[in-house]
């Protein structure tokens, strides 16, 4: 129940009461009273709509006078089985530390912009342990303000959201240009990744298959961890990513945006046949299958541990002399960086990395997009370059060639 604009009729013509609201009465009828003023329309909603509600058996699920604490409870719960179980506690953990201790008293439909706006500085301001928080933690504090009151106005309890677009005026959010510029920092190149996959292939061989894994695919390390056997299509030259290890809540779940099918180059290709190849020589007598069904497993046929990769990787990149440490997602943004250096279409860069949108990888990594192609234009021509002729006024000009 929410006053509406009128619209239609004769152009010019003046509506004298242009704003209205409908409902229905207990009984089935349709009502459509007319008010001159958004503001007389609002106030007919708030005085009427209860009873009329109440009338219908329509109850709120919450009171209007709930507080932050009576609210963020119910919204917690409300949101459990329509999020992942990674995002339910990040919304929890920064409620219960942040909002309801500063805000928990104060009732939802009487939260300003003013108040949350303060309420963000004083977040930045009195930090952690004596230090400040950056800004990107308090932008997690701000989201999980946003989307509380987000939900508030489906409830009912508002009509909008004082935090809306509060992260960007207090520059909480990081720029396009720093998030780029961090994944040059990470990302490793063509000479750097070929030093440490040679000393992985000598001197590490039983770890070859997934360091080369990472950064000729793009999957994320929970991905990888969670690969069968089947999973791997020698010859169509895929990988299904059809799930990822959770290694925070100990399961398994869908890959982030969904399941895709990745490529595998040929070398890669090359490198799982025979890895896989060894996994079969070890069968059950009793019926032949493989005793593992990891494409990775441990050394007791489990899935593999993401800390031993971790621990792997730092130790690999030690002794091949890389001068830095390197993660499993430092050889996903290697990945995308030097495809998109390599003139790949962003389009097949952002499926194979699985992006929620071609934005998110022009903007992570665009900045190694080469742009030294002066003459691309040239393609959109139509005439032929054949040194034939065409009219022109005043003359004739060859083909192909640009005239004043």
């Amino acid at each position: 129940m929410r006053p509406l604009k009128r619209c239609g009729g004769r152009p010019g013509a003046i509506i004298k009461k242009p704003w209205y609201v409908q409902y229905r009465l207990a009984d089935g009828r349709q009502k459509s009273p007319g008010f001159a003023t958004f503001k007389e329309a609002q106030a007919f909603c708030d005085t009427h709509g209860p009873r009329i509600r109440a009338s219908k058996g329509l109850v709120p699920l919450v009171a209007a006078d709930s507080t932050v604490v009576q609210y963020g409870a119910h919204w917690l719960a409300a949101i459990r089985p329509s999020i992942k179980s990674r995002a339910h506690e990040h919304y929890a953990a920064h409620f219960r530390r942040y909002l309801a201790p500063r805000l928990g008293h104060r009732p939802v439909a009487e939260l300003t912009r003013p108040e949350c706006r303060a309420f963000l500085i004083a977040c930045r301001a009195a930090g952690v342990a004596g230090h400040l928080l950056r800004p990107g933690s308090v932008y997690a504090i701000f989201a999980t303000l946003r989307a509380m009151l987000n939900a508030a106005i489906e409830d009912g309890l508002r009509l909008d959201n004082p935090a809306a677009r509060l992260g960007k005026s207090l520059h909480l959010h990081p720029t396009k240009k720093a998030r780029a510029a961090a994944i040059v920092k990470r990302a490793l190149d063509r000479a750097r990744l070929a030093r440490l996959l040679e000393y992985t292939r000598v001197y590490e061989p039983e770890w070859y298959p997934l360091v080369l894994l990472l950064p000729r695919t793009g999957l994320r390390l929970g991905e990888a961890l969670a690969l069968e056997i089947g999973d791997y299509n020698a010859r169509a030259g895929s990988l299904d990513v059809l799930r990822a290890w959770n290694a925070r809540h100990g399961c398994l779940e869908e890959p982030k945006h969904g399941a895709r099918v990745v490529d595998v180059s040929p070398q890669l290709a090359a490198i799982l046949d025979a890895h896989i190849a060894g996994l079969r020589k070890v069968v059950r007598l009793a019926d032949g299958a493989p005793v593992v069904q990891w494409l990775f497993p441990s050394m007791a046929g489990t899935m593999l541990d993401g800390r031993n990769v971790r621990r792997a990787l730092a130790r690999i990149a030690g002794h091949a002399g890389l001068g830095r440490g390197v993660g499993p997602h430092d050889l996903r943004h290697t990945f995308g960086s030097q495809l998109i250096a390599a003139g790949t279409s962003p389009v097949y860069v952002q499926r194979q990395m699985g992006h929620a949108s071609v934005a998110i990888t022009v903007d992570l990594y665009g900045s190694g997009l080469p742009l030294e192609e002066r003459h691309g234009v040239a393609a959109l021509d139509t005439l032929p370059a054949d040194g034939g002729t065409v009219v022109v006024r005043g003359g004739t000009a060859p083909r192909g060639r640009g005239t004043e």
